[in-house]
């Protein structure tokens, strides 16, 4: 009998999902798809620097589950880099995990008035961020 499968714990999704070759239009560029789970496996063994056991304990998997996504990971960004491919990050089996996990975090833009909020750990900052409206970096965080 095969075991029902795990979902992997994962502390946030980046803000950016989506990276190509400069100067080559989407439309001719071949696609490699990298999950989010194996996004987080990146995170936490390459910035994090953890070893693979901490990490595969903080994503709630095996060290040998973890070792797979880990590998799998870096054989498709090596890849797309190598092979001039666009890498996007999506899908797979997880669950947000989090400390702040239902903590929004509320803008303006001091442009245009537009206001919107983004989940706390979704890898934006007031520093980075640019309003959704007029593309401004002039914003301002509220509460």
């Amino acid at each position: 009998m095969v075991r029902p499968y795990k979902e992997r714990r994962i502390e946030q999704i980046p803000a950016i999902t989506h990276y190509k070759p400069a100067g080559v239009p989407m439309r001719n560029v071949e696609e490699v798809v990298i999950s989010l789970e194996e996004m987080e496996a990146l995170r936490l063994f390459d910035i994090e620097q953890m070893s693979q056991g901490a990490a595969a304990e903080k994503m709630g998997i095996s060290h040998s589950t973890f070792h797979r996504l880990i590998n799998k990971a870096h054989q498709k960004v090596a890849a797309a880099l190598w092979q001039g491919k666009a890498l996007t990050i999506e899908g797979g089996s997880y669950r947000l995990d989090h400390p702040h996990k239902n903590e929004l975090r509320h803008f303006i833009c001091k442009q245009c008035s537009r206001e919107w909020d983004v989940l706390h750990g979704a890898g934006q900052s007031g520093m980075d961020m640019q309003c959704p409206n007029c593309e401004s970096r002039d914003i301002m965080r509220q509460g």
